[in-house]
Order: structure tokens, then C-alpha cells, then sequence
């Protein structure tokens, strides 16, 4: 025992000049990683979220909703400052990593008052475990002043979706199923994707007084929606590319006016130039190219306040009864206002096979219009 208190004494002396050396010196060469690396694996069933609008003029309910990971989720947490000279300039922001995100989500059905739309859901999700998939949330939502300041309420979201990522989005309802792969890959060499992905930069949500205002964001990639199918009845592939978003587009969802109604209220603003390539695979091995592109009437255009092609004061309801299904109105009936107002252009047309060389433009269309308040689609099951 005493020649181990004796060693013991002796060794102190070097111990303690061990550990100034690790402080004074050694901690200088040692690379510090700031964040928190977040590591978890679940399964959250929730019976029921719902929303309330604050005059109980209605409710939107998602019952039965189960989020769960296929495997380890592994997110990287950081504080992450604003690039100087963009609107991020002077802002801090949380940025959300990973490289793979087994995450299956399962909504058995989203009701408004009561009144189920169907259930909706997404499943194999898959980033491919290459690229990080990242997601950035800043303070301050739609800049109403225009100052480039985080002084809105609100927050503003970015995402970066790697090029290897796909996953499978479904909506079910009466027993039927509705379904579609998305994936953003853009080129491939073999089976490997070697270009693609998509970025959303500036999605803002604010509260208003029209309800929840979500900012249209620029949108930089492709999406590709492959084997859309009813059950197991394969429809068509779609492509949609060469998006140019200008700024100031924007959607907003609100409760019923009325109590007692089950309905979602609705606006959608695109702005002048809003369009995309879209490309339409058929199952002959055919394609469907054209270039869509939305702007104000030409009546309406150079006014900040109206140059969009909008759908303004329109619903989303349930009805009931035999014949029973989703109306999606288009303007205020009651009060006679709103509608959908704007021109629409399809330019560059063209048919060819699928992979083969460019074929001659057939031509271009382009629709003003103007659809009154009143008017209405109705989706029924059978």
C-alpha cells in the first residue's frame, strides 16, 4: 500500500504537467466542430392534430397519423450565418443535415369538419446516403416592408435535395389508391444518376388575416414523377423543368367563413412569368414537350398589385350525400367575388419518341382567361 501512495506521489507531478500541456498547448491543434450530431430511431403515433380557427368557424383534422424511421437517423444541427450581400445578409439561421433520412410517414385521413378528404402519405424515402440532404430555417417570413431585415413575423425556409433522393407520395380514399415515384436525377450514366437534385429557397410562412401565407420559393432542379397510377394501373411519367419563378408569388389557406361549413379557403398568386418545361411520357415510348407559363392579363400587367395569374377566394370542400366527393370552387359564389383570372401559355409543342432526336415545333397556344366566380370541379369516388 505505501509503495502505491509513493508512486502515486511521484506521478502527480508529471500528470499535472501533462494536463497544462493539453490546455496551453495540445488544445490549439485539436479542430473544433461546432453543432450537435442528433441520433434517433421511432415510431410516433398520433390519434388526432387539428386546427381551430380562432372564430370556431371551423376545424381541419388529421387523424391517425404515424411518422417512423425504417433505420437510424443520423442529423447534423448547426448555426449557420447569412451569405453577405443576400437577404440572409446579418441573419442566423438553423441548418438541419443528413445523408439519409429513412423517415415513412401515414396520414389515414384529413378531415374538415368532421368531413374525411382521404388519407395521404410517403414512403420509401430514399437520399441515397451520397450528397446531404439540407434544410435551413431562418427568422422572419414574407419581408412586408422590403427593408431585407428578419423584422416579419413568421420564419423562412430553404431545401436542398440532393440529385440521388426519391421517394413514393400516395393518396388513398373508398379503397382505391392513388399513387406516384418522385425522383430529381437529371442525367444518367448506367443505372447511376450523375446530375440532378432541386433547391427551394424562400419558402416564408406567416400567419395573416386570410389564415396561413406560404411564400411561392425560387426553384432550381427537376422533378420527375414516374409510374402515376391508379392501383395498379400505370397512367404516364411527367418531367418538369427549367423552372423560372420570379419573387413574390404566394398561397394562402384559411378556414371556413362560415360556421358550421367544411371547407378550406384559398388564394394562389403566381407572378408574372411564372413557367417550367414540361415533358409527358406516355406508355408507348412517346413523349409530350411543351413550355407553360402563367402572367397577368395584359390589362393587368406593370401594376405590382395584379400583375399575376391568381385564383383568388376559392375553396376546397366536402360534400356529402350519394353522390359525395371533393368540390374545389373557384371564387366566392355567395359573395360574388374572385375566380381565376390571368393568361396561360403553351408554347414550343412538340411529339416525338422518347430519347430520339429533336422533332419539329407544331406550334404554340396561349389561353386569357378569366373564369367568374361560380364555377367549380368535383372529384366523386364510384
Amino acid at each position: 500500500m505505501a509503495a502505491r501512495a509513493l508512486t502515486t506521489l511521484l506521478m502527480m507531478p508529471l500528470m499535472v504537467s501533462a494536463l497544462e500541456r493539453l490546455d496551453d498547448t495540445s488544445m490549439s491543434d485539436v479542430v473544433a466542430q461546432e453543432g450537435v450530431v442528433l441520433r434517433s430511431e421511432y415510431e410516433i403515433q398520433i390519434d388526432a392534430v387539428q386546427y381551430f380557427d380562432e372564430d370556431d368557424f371551423g376545424s381541419i383534422t388529421m387523424s391517425n397519423v404515424n411518422v417512423a424511421t425504417r433505420d437510424q437517423l443520423v442529423v447534423d444541427l448547426d448555426v449557420v450565418q447569412g451569405d453577405v450581400g443576400s437577404d440572409r445578409d446579418g441573419r442566423s439561421g438553423i441548418r438541419f443535415t443528413n445523408r439519409a433520412l429513412p423517415i415513412d410517414l401515414s396520414v389515414d385521413a384529413v378531415k374538415v369538419n368532421g368531413k374525411t378528404l382521404g388519407g395521404v402519405g410517403m414512403r420509401n424515402l430514399d437520399t441515397g446516403g451520397i450528397d446531404p440532404l439540407v434544410v435551413d430555417v431562418w427568422a422572419g417570413g414574407y419581408d412586408l416592408n422590403n427593408n431585407n431585415l428578419a423584422d416579419e413575423s413568421g420564419f423562412t425556409v430553404d431545401v436542398t435535395i440532393p440529385k440521388e433522393t426519391s421517394y413514393d407520395l400516395y393518396y388513398t380514399d373508398d379503397g382505391s389508391e392513388l399513387s406516384m415515384t418522385v425522383d430529381h436525377c437529371s442525367s444518367y450514366s448506367g443505372t447511376t444518376c450523375t446530375a440532378g437534385g432541386i433547391k427551394f429557397a424562400g419558402i416564408t410562412f406567416d400567419v395573416t388575416a386570410d389564415g396561413l401565407r406560404i411564400g411561392i420559393p425560387e426553384v432550381a432542379g427537376q422533378v420527375n414523377i414516374r409510374n402515376f397510377k391508379l392501383n395498379e394501373s400505370v397512367f404516364n411519367d411527367i418531367t418538369l423543368q427549367n423552372f423560372t419563378i420570379p419573387t413574390g408569388g404566394y398561397l394562402t389557406l384559411g378556414a371556413p367563413d362560415v360556421a358550421g361549413e367544411s371547407a378550406i379557403n384559398f388564394n394562389a398568386y403566381f407572378a408574372a412569368g411564372t413557367g417550367f418545361d414540361f415533358i409527358y411520357f406516355d406508355t408507348d415510348d412517346q413523349q409530350f414537350n411543351a413550355t407553360v407559363s402563367f402572367n397577368a392579363l395584359a390589362s393587368d400587367a406593370g401594376n405590382a398589385a395584379t400583375n399575376y395569374f391568381y385564383v383568388k377566394d376559392g375553396s376546397i370542400n366536402v360534400e356529402s350525400g350519394s353522390d359525395k366527393g371533393i368540390k374545389i370552387a373557384l371564387g366566392d359564389a355567395v359573395a360574388n367575388t374572385g375566380g381565376v383570372r390571368g393568361s396561360m401559355s403553351i408554347d414550343d409543342i412538340m411529339f416525338k419518341p422518347t430519347g430520339g432526336a429533336d422533332a419539329p415545333v407544331l406550334g404554340s397556344l396561349k389561353m386569357n382567361l378569366e373564369v367568374l366566380p361560380g364555377s367549380y370541379l368535383e372529384v366523386m369516388g364510384h
